[in-house]
């Protein structure tokens, strides 16, 4: 049966988040999209199809198939961008289309027209609101005939958030079909999802923060009631959460895959957040997130997180890194020693990279993997984290952690690791029981701007004010090394290394802040 033509809302759902200006601008005849790896112009007609040689060109025709950058464009621009797209892209099921017609990109896509439409619909002509809303039903069928279910995760949560969306700007059956089918799914991946200390369960802080933000979007469609109200509580905890994620640079940390400029900020989030749901923001102090696997201690601008829980959900492993026991830390509101980060999501080196324990601040035994990753998103054999101690104390906290991921090694040995923290003191014990005594490394990322020099066994590490003496058991040695703060970003900078003796009573490195 054909489907029946579609029919505007009257009180069409508006945006809750601020246009994003800086994804893009306009030119005399076409536009320039700006993506944390470069900007590049655009002429119309678009070729929406080119071929993609190269891991940054497929993400280049994604970002230009999401269309975010209409936010940023004025309304004729957006007018022929939107009819630009709909004559160059009719489904047909071709691979040719396989970028365009991916439920995840459909589904930002429709979101981002809708609201286009939406603020700026007494300035659109007719014929591109009967064109576009063809387009979108189109479209919003799609999502309905193949939301990710297999995948799960962000993604189903962005295929949620269409499918609520779409409800709620058409009229009619469809649109109270897509509302029942969204709300359905919602209810049950908020509780698979999102963990009890409101930690997003794939544990990476940038992805908690996409998720927030979707899900304070689905939020502002639901009808006032009990499922409005639980879902604002949710909403109060991943606030508090992703409180906890944030550097005091504002930027999230980096565990596992956590590009800096691939989701709205924590800022962004909670500012959507106020007015819904009051957020609990811890004092200064030790802070956990103990369902996620992340402790840590925030002084005024100084911030230390730790990761020492499972790598990812068991059913969703793609963005997890080999990185149990690693941490991050930050002092007078500078990042002083950092996570790899994420470089590109499609396979080659700098993925292999981004997720080897060799590239965190932790230890490694005969350069073997915590985990067995291969290709770009798969695992095999997967590290399992133990929190053996966690106590705070009034000024700091004492916690000690191990995994299994080296049991596989022959006498199966295990590493075990103690951090006592406190306002500008790190003592980080290393422990390595059983095994054959192999060779044992522990590895610290610097910044890029720190300014590391080295005089046997001992370093010192400055930025901006802050001086750091690290007193190593054994003499160090400074890697060249790269930082990835954001997809296909690189800095290079220094990782600094030393041996561990394979001692039961550990090997203790000291970390000292001189002076801020």
């Amino acid at each position: 049966m054909r489907p029946q033509a579609p029919v505007l809302a009257t009180a069409l759902p508006s945006p809750i988040f601020p246009p994003r200006s800086e994804q893009g601008s306009p030119l005399p005849a076409g536009f320039v999209l700006t993506t944390p790896w470069g900007s590049r112009a655009y002429a119309l007609p678009l070729d929406w199809h080119p071929p993609t040689p190269s891991p940054v060109e497929g993400s280049w025709l994604n970002r230009l198939h999401y269309m975010e950058y209409l936010e940023a464009l004025p309304t004729p621009l957006v007018e022929k961008v939107i009819l630009d797209w709909i004559e160059s892209n009719a489904f047909d099921g071709t691979s040719a289309l396989r970028i365009a017609w991916h439920p995840f990109a459909t589904s930002i896509r429709v979101v981002v027209w809708m609201q286009q439409i939406a603020s700026r619909r007494e300035q659109l002509s007719p014929g591109l609101l009967d064109r576009a809303a063809a387009s979108l039903s189109a479209q919003l069928r799609f999502i309905e005939r193949r939301y990710e279910s297999d995948l799960r995760g962000n993604h189903l949560i962005k295929n949620i958030k269409a499918l609520l969306w779409g409800a709620a700007f058409f009229e009619g059956a469809e649109g109270e079909r897509w509302r029942q089918l969204g709300r359905r799914l919602l209810a049950a991946e908020i509780v698979e999802q999102i963990l009890a200390d409101g930690a997003h369960y794939e544990r990476s802080p940038t992805y908690h923060c996409q998720v927030m933000a979707d899900l304070l979007e689905c939020h502002a469609l639901l009808p006032v009631g009990r499922e409005r109200s639980a879902l604002a509580a949710l909403l109060a905890r991943m606030g508090t959460a992703a409180a906890l994620f944030t550097h005091p640079d504002g930027d999230v940390a980096q565990f596992n895959d956590s590009p800096l400029r691939n989701a709205y900020t924590t800022v962004q989030c909670l500012d959507a957040l106020a007015g819904i749901a009051p957020v609990s923001i811890p004092a200064d102090g030790p802070f956990a997130l103990p369902d996620a696997g992340f402790f840590g201690l925030r002084h005024r601008d100084d911030y230390l997180i730790i990761d020492c829980g499972p790598i990812a959900p068991a059913d969703l492993i793609g963005h997890g890194h080999g990185d149990i026991l690693s941490f991050e830390w930050s002092l007078g509101g500078h990042r002083i020693f950092v996570d790899q980060g994420a470089y590109q999501y499609a396979g080659g080196r700098r993925r292999d990279i981004s997720r080897s324990t060799l590239s965190h601040n932790t230890v490694s035994i005969d350069d073997e993997e915590q985990c067995d990753f291969y290709s770009a998103h798969r695992c095999g054999r997967r590290a399992q984290a133990a929190l053996l101690e966690w106590e705070t104390r009034a000024d700091g906290f004492v916690l000690v952690g191990s995994h299994d991921g080296f049991a596989h090694l022959p006498g199966a040995p295990r590493h075990i690791r103690r951090f006592e923290a406190a306002p500008g003191r790190l003592v980080i014990e290393d422990r390595l029981l059983g095994g054959t005594r192999g060779h044992a490394r522990a590895a610290y990322l610097c910044h890029p701007d720190c300014t590391v020099t080295v005089n046997g066994h001992e370093a010192t590490i400055v930025r901006a004010g802050a001086t750091v003496n690290l007193l190593a058991p054994s003499p160090i040695r400074l890697e060249d090394a790269e930082w990835y703060p954001d997809l296909y970003v690189a800095h290079p900078t220094k990782r600094i290394c030393f041996d561990l003796p394979w001692l039961g009573s550990g090997a203790k490195t000291v970390l000292v802040v001189q002076n801020i």
